[in-house]
């Protein structure tokens, strides 16, 4: 295949997933071959028929249902999450099982205005006896490729939208998390059943596997791909659809910039940049990983972080007394490790941490701060997601805007200080979303969208605009007198001068030009059309 995704596919062949904290074993599960996820796609296909059917009031209704369900079983979700992603429970609980029961309330409250069609004026006097509308209707089958770090919040948000607009979905979780992915689809299909639409197949069809399975889904008959993950897998994905020229939304990571200015509450900003480097062990692609601190108040601003940091309570997630968790594979833990120790041989200096930590497990990681970086370390220019707060001075706003912007990556940032400096900076920062003395929560806000720009990707999810990138307009046009000849039809013999006089009669500066050029056009009204 020219497009650079290799799809091998061994018959019978079966994965494994451990929990991150300690190694155990958690299930066994088969490889969908391209056989499987070519089917998996004929039943949704075959499920959108029926579905896109279903009037939108009663779709919401459905949603609402599944945000209920999200919240009856948050406590089971949460575990299977924990256990799957490694992450503390309250993480599990907030960021994943939270967000995607608000993204399913706003799909529900919000689809109708999207859906809704929409007038189209016709300025033009010739065209002012026409009537037109843009309408919208679902794309069709919807695949999604989703990624571990938030295994419910993220498949979830794009499920529900794809959902309310009329589509379905054919959704390819982690191989790392798929018990979550089944349990989503398990509290759909429920919604479903309470609902009474019974009707099968599904609208909703998971698929388990390794990278070829993603590879087939993207080579299968959907009719758009959402996909989050690295920038390199995003590439192949992205020459893979264009070969087809199927359409992508590509959320494909970040090096968020955290600015803190001299002005900023120096307790809530020390505080915000732990929380916000350290929250799922660093993997959040919305995370602080590059921190920019103005000079006047640098030195307090790494001694508050260094305490802050060496009060993390590290350790399996299912610990309700756990603040950071592990990271989710040992390739993971090298990429954080290499990045941290190629800037300590750089002349890079770390505060607090940099080492692993084999006493709570191979995938354990200290909370480290690094101070004394330059943009020529991988740990300020590649994305690390990992437990790491990298620290450097600015003197002048302006050199703090230049350095937040130097970067590859473009997915979100944040300004901490007084709204009346913060708020000028924030505009001039390139990102997709920019936070004035916050961070991350964005991607909470379902009405928000999210979406990057640079390497971070393509496209938008969330919000209104992600519920618009899984429609396409229809324009719907209404001639209201069906017997009358069009003035710009043939035959062209003697038109020129009097449509040229049309124009005039439109576009000419000053009444007395149009009013002269009016009387130049009555010939078109007179001469019989044939």
């Amino acid at each position: 295949m020219s497009s650079g995704i290799h799809l091998i596919f061994k018959a019978g062949e079966r994965f494994t997933t451990t929990n991150p904290a300690n190694g155990q074993r958690l299930a066994d599960y088969a490889i969908a071959d391209a056989t499987e996820v070519n089917a998996a796609i004929a039943r949704a296909r075959q499920a959108q028929q029926w579905w896109s059917q279903v009037p939108l009031i009663r779709r919401a209704a459905l949603l609402r249902r599944v945000a209920r369900l999200l919240n009856e079983s948050k406590q089971a979700l949460a575990t299977v999450i924990t256990g799957e992603s490694g992450k503390p429970m309250l993480e599990a609980l907030l960021n994943d099982v939270l967000v995607s029961a608000d993204a399913a309330l706003f799909c529900a409250t919000d689809a109708a205005s999207v859906m809704r069609s929409e007038d189209v004026p016709h300025h033009n006097i010739a065209l002012r006896l026409k009537r037109g509308r843009i309408e919208w209707e679902p794309l069709g089958v919807i695949g999604i490729i989703a990624p571990w770090n938030y295994p419910l919040s993220i498949p979830a948000a794009d499920t529900f939208a794809a959902l309310v607009t009329g589509n379905s979905v054919v959704l390819k979780p982690s191989e790392l998390t798929p018990q979550t992915a089944l349990a989503l689809e398990q509290v759909i299909n429920h919604a479903l059943d309470e609902e009474g639409l019974t009707t099968l197949p599904r609208p909703v069809q998971v698929i388990l596997g390794l990278g070829p399975t993603g590879g087939q889904l993207v080579e299968g008959e959907i009719d758009k791909l959402i996909f989050t993950g690295s920038v390199s897998t995003g590439r192949r994905v992205a020459m893979a659809a264009a070969e087809r020229l199927l359409p992508v939304t590509l959320e494909l990571g970040g090096k968020d910039a955290m600015i803190v200015l001299d002005d900023a509450d120096l307790d809530v900003a020390t505080s915000a940049a732990v929380w916000g480097s350290m929250l799922n062990a660093g993997q959040t692609c919305v995370s602080v990983e590059r921190c920019y601190v103005q000079r006047k108040i640098y030195s307090k601003f790494i001694s508050q972080c260094v305490q802050k940091i060496q009060a993390l309570k590290v350790g399996p997630g299912a610990d309700q007394q756990t603040d950071v968790g592990p990271l989710i594979t040992q390739r993971q833990l090298h990429i954080v490790e290499q990045q941290v120790d190629e800037a300590r041989a750089l002349g890079a200096i770390v505060q607090i941490g940099g080492h692993r930590l084999p006493e709570l497990g191979e995938n354990f990681y200290a909370p480290t701060l690094v101070t004394d970086v330059d943009h020529t370390m991988s740990l300020m220019c590649e994305e690390t997601f990992g437990p790491v707060l990298p620290v450097t001075p600015f003197d002048a706003d302006e050199d703090a805007i230049r350095m937040a912007n130097d970067s590859d990556f473009g997915l979100a940032s944040s300004v901490w200080g007084s709204t009346r400096r913060a708020e000028p900076i924030a505009r001039q920062l390139q990102a997709g979303t920019v936070l004035v003395n916050d961070l991350i929560s964005g991607f909470a806000v379902a009405a928000a969208p999210h979406g990057g720009v640079k390497h971070s990707g393509l496209g938008r999810t969330h919000g209104r605009l992600g519920l618009r990138e899984l429609v396409r307009p229809r324009y719907v046009d209404v001639d209201l007198m069906p017997s009358m000849k069009k003035l710009w039809w043939y035959p062209y013999a003697q038109n020129f001068q009097p449509m040229a006089a049309f124009v005039d009669m439109l576009h000419q500066p000053g009444l007395l030009a149009r009013l002269r050029a009016s009387l130049k056009t009555i010939p078109l009204l007179l001469r019989r059309r044939r």
